[in-house]
């Protein structure tokens, strides 16, 4: 039996440069904490990764649940400015995710910067695709909005 894959796709511009906000955003570590804020601990690399390592795994913790999440990156452009992971296991009721998010240069607005984030998932066994997609969708906008708050802040504060 094929299992039904879904489909997220988010995007924002972003009140920074892109070599601004490449700085930043390579390193999916140090995404962690703009996209989830409080809701993500104990979040490194483990199994000898790091930001320079492909793959390199990495894992968090979800709060309140306490969910760990174990993830790997698996691809990283320096030129195409993308970083591409997946999960490992199951989180949030959903298996086999698969994302990438990429920075564009707006050439029209040299001090911003274009950010995509298509994302690809299934459910795992035992859960409902009723609850468990919009809740990840939800969560995937919630994510894109703290990015762009993230680098409007930091405009505003300069």
């Amino acid at each position: 039996m094929l299992a039904a894959r879904y489909h997220v796709y988010d995007s924002a511009v972003l009140d920074a440069p892109i070599e601004e906000a490449w700085r930043e955003l390579r390193d999916i570590v140090t995404l962690l904490p703009i996209v989830f804020g409080d809701g993500v601990k104990d979040y490194r690399y483990v199994d000898g990764g790091s930001a320079e390592t492909i793959p390199s795994r990495f894992e968090f913790t979800l709060h309140p649940s306490g969910d760990k999440a174990v993830e790997e990156v698996v691809a990283r452009s320096e030129t195409e400015h993308s970083v591409t992971y997946r999960l490992l296991g199951q989180v949030l009721g959903i298996e086999g995710y698969i994302a990438t998010y990429r920075l564009r240069r707006i050439t029209t607005e040299p001090g911003k910067t274009f950010l995509e984030w298509p994302r690809e998932f299934g459910v795992a066994p035992g859960q409902e695709p009723e609850k468990v997609v919009p809740s990840v969708a939800a969560l995937t906008v919630k994510e894109i909005v703290a990015i762009k708050e993230h680098f409007a802040q930091r405009r505003r504060s300069v």
